[in-house]
């Protein structure tokens, strides 16, 4: 598949008006059987998904699908552990169709974010630490679970998608820095936690 769309990037005025609402508008349900389109659509959604090299997960409203679609991953490397001390539960490429959640308990954990949809942005927000789920895999079948640490933030981060919130939405005012700047405190985050590991 080498026709991919492009992402739908909020603070992109070369886009227009109309295709970025799409990212401001809930998604709309899905029936099942799947329909051959709908078919189609996660079969696009996964292929952009897949050309990613650093992508924890996608949903459809992203690419300008208005469906309740998403694709995510988390798998960790034993480099990453060392610096994400949340990453405490797993969960292999896992597409998803009508997912939903809903927090447990009231305790949340700031982490920082950046999206495919907002341009060169990134910024701390807060979510629960554990959540309650369910969808639907593409073929029918229901699933329902529970999940902690990075992937309930990851799961939490593409539903809000398809229910029309970006994650700088939940940035608070003023928190906001570019992706470079970002990028340069995680380094030094990571550096500071090699180091303390070291001794």
């Amino acid at each position: 598949m080498t026709d991919l769309p492009s992402y739908v990037v909020i603070n992109n005025d070369d886009q227009s008006q109309e295709l970025r609402s799409v990212l401001r508008t809930p998604a709309q349900k899905i029936a099942f059987p799947l329909s051959p389109e709908d078919q189609e659509s996660l079969k696009i959604l996964e292929a952009k998904y897949d050309v990613e090299e650093n992508c924890a997960g996608l949903a459809a409203p992203q690419i300008g699908t208005p469906k309740q679609m998403i694709v995510f991953e988390a798998i960790c490397s034993p480099e990453l552990k060392k610096w994400r001390p949340d990453f405490t539960q797993e969960m292999p490429k896992t597409i998803w169709v009508n997912p939903s959640y809903e927090g447990i308990g009231e305790e949340l954990h700031e982490d920082y974010e950046g999206c495919f949809s907002v341009n060169d942005l990134a910024g701390p927000v807060k979510r629960f630490i554990k959540i309650a789920y369910k969808a639907t895999l593409p073929d029918g079948t229901s699933v329902a679970g529970e999940a902690e640490g990075f992937l309930a933030r990851v799961i939490q981060h593409e539903v809000d998608h398809i229910r029309g919130t970006l994650c700088i939405d939940k940035v608070p005012e003023g928190k906001l820095m570019s992706i470079s700047a970002y990028r340069e405190m995680r380094s030094q985050k990571m550096a500071e936690a090699k180091e303390k590991q070291d001794g």
